[in-house]
């Protein structure tokens, strides 16, 4: 890791290579990490991009390779990047082979996924015969039957606006189409037809779309399909890098939050392309790009020679964003029982104020009151407090659910026993400074119990998340002499996962008790 590059690019599709052209052509040093797999290879051909309407987007994304090797500062490297961490004014990256390379700026152009329905033959048919903007292949689909799969307010607006390059359109719903009165007139108006059936299949004749096939044993008649995905990020480096979310839209539900110069949230990271919020073009991508690039040059010459910039972006904060939507998604998220540790450690006790810090849907808050315990329980999500609360029932008299993001808001007060179970998060969360504030709230002779995952869980989707040792949480707390180390170790135990897995867990459980 001897090299220190300008600017290290994320992702060598559109966006990618549009902003490493920018930065070659000013002479930075700029490496492109490109894992491949750009969502729109699928496709017959580019709509709409201007020079290169109808091309394979292979064939671009090549040609864009070969721009690139024409200036000596740019490397291009196909590698996967599974970490990203701020190190001082610069970043670290690193590969999937483990390779670690510092820049001094990151791009992040990686694309999204798209998330389609779960429908037999559709992906064989995704980018050609079934597509989801009509800009790009309303075009090669005109004057055809198509329909649109879609519910709600998406399917009409969709449909809709395919109307403009059909007049034959029938919206596929897969069952309640979630339409009122007014919509099935609107899109009556427009010759569109609406079925209800479930589907189940896409039926393709020489590698094209033929018929639509329902559960019933009817069929459709078509030649398209327009289908309302949704795009999602392919990893967690966004995660790691704690930047901030735009709002959710019909499109996206987890783009990175960006302003006119494709700087995110956090100083020195930029995103392009499909990341962002906006349309899913090509040519969306490749302004984006452009734009980024030329961004990430002005802010370099600004440390490099005082060039005057335009301060960073603020955003709001997402963690909330973040957190409601974790727990919306599901009825349930946790079973509803007590943590076994807190019920081993608390059951001890005589029973006096707590703190319950992250709460969630109120387990270990319900537990406790039940135990005689008057209960401070807080969480960041609206949505977890709400349905803490309903279960509740007749403890809510002991139990005092409070909304706080923990790092700028706090309960005030001092308490006989203060919990942290599992505090751990993939969206910005200053750990430590949290946990200081926990240590304070600790009445003298009470206790502190911080109970976190020694490692990932089996079931979880971040193996890279960086789980502190015990010793490392301690150190970071730096408590002093005010206080005694009643437990401090690690503990193995056999769980089961959110949707019934079974895994071998290890808990580093921390127990401290505050001097009189």
């Amino acid at each position: 890791m001897d090299t220190t590059w300008d600017c290290i690019i994320v992702g060598g599709g559109a966006a990618g290579l549009s902003a490493g052209l920018v930065l070659g052509r000013a002479r930075r040093r700029t490496l492109l990490l490109d894992a491949g797999a750009q969502s729109n290879r699928a496709a017959h051909g580019i709509g709409g991009l201007l020079g290169h309407d109808g091309r394979p987007p292979a064939q671009l994304y090549e040609i864009g390779r070969t721009e690139l090797g024409a200036y000596p500062s740019v490397e291009v490297r196909s590698a996967t990047v599974v970490t990203a961490v701020r190190d001082g004014a610069d970043f670290v990256l690193t590969t999937a082979d483990g390779s670690r390379i510092r820049a001094r700026r990151v791009l992040l152009a990686a694309g999204m996924h798209y998330e389609m329905p779960e429908i037999p033959g559709m992906a064989e048919l995704w980018g050609r015969s079934v597509f989801h903007c009509p800009f790009c292949h309303g075009w090669e689909a005109r004057d055809q039957p198509l329909a649109v799969l879609a519910q709600g307010d998406r399917a009409v607006h969709v449909a809709l606006l395919l109307r403009g390059w059909t007049e034959d359109i029938v919206v596929l719903s897969d069952g309640p189409a979630g339409l009122d009165t007014g919509q099935l007139d609107l899109l009556a108006g427009a010759g569109i037809k609406v079925d209800e059936r479930p589907i189940a299949q896409l039926h393709s004749e020489e590698g094209e779309l033929a018929a639509v096939v329902f559960a019933d044993g009817g069929r459709l008649p078509r030649r398209g399909l327009l289908a309302s995905v949704g795009l999602r990020q392919r990893g967690d480096l966004v995660a790691q890098l704690g930047l901030a979310l735009a709002p959710p839209s019909p499109v996206a539900v987890d783009a990175v939050a960006v302003d006119p110069m494709q700087r995110t949230s956090v100083p020195g990271v930029f995103a392009a392309g499909d990341l962002c919020p906006g349309m899913p073009q090509v040519s969306a991508a490749v302004a984006s790009g452009s734009m980024a690039g030329a961004a990430v040059m002005q802010s370099l010459m600004t440390d490099d020679v005082g060039l005057p910039g335009t301060p960073w972006p603020v955003f709001p904060s997402t963690a909330q964003r973040h957190w409601d939507r974790h727990y919306g998604e599901r009825e349930r998220v946790w079973s509803g029982r007590v943590n076994k540790h807190l019920a081993d450690i608390a059951g001890a006790l005589p029973p006096g104020r707590a703190l319950d810090l992250g709460c969630g849907e109120g387990g270990d808050a319900i537990w406790l009151a039940r135990n005689g315990w008057q209960v401070v329980a807080t969480d960041i999500s609206g949505v977890a407090l709400d349905r803490a609360a309903k279960d509740a029932g007749e403890l809510l008299e002991r139990i005092d659910f409070q909304r706080h993001d923990l790092t700028e808001t706090f309960p005030a007060g001092e308490f006989d026993l203060v919990s942290a179970q599992f505090l751990h998060s993939t969206v910005p969360l200053d750990r430590t400074a949290v946990l200081r504030r926990a240590a304070a709230a600790v009445a003298p002779g009470g206790r502190l119990v911080i109970v976190d995952h020694g490692a990932a869980p089996p079931w979880s989707k971040h193996k890279d998340y960086p789980f502190p040792s015990v010793e490392e949480v301690l150190a970071a707390l730096d408590l002093g002499h005010g206080w005694d180390r009643l437990r401090a170790e690690p503990v193995e135990r056999e769980a089961t996962g959110p949707d019934g897995e079974h895994g071998h867990l290890v808990d580093n459980v921390m127990v401290l008790r505050r001097r009189s």
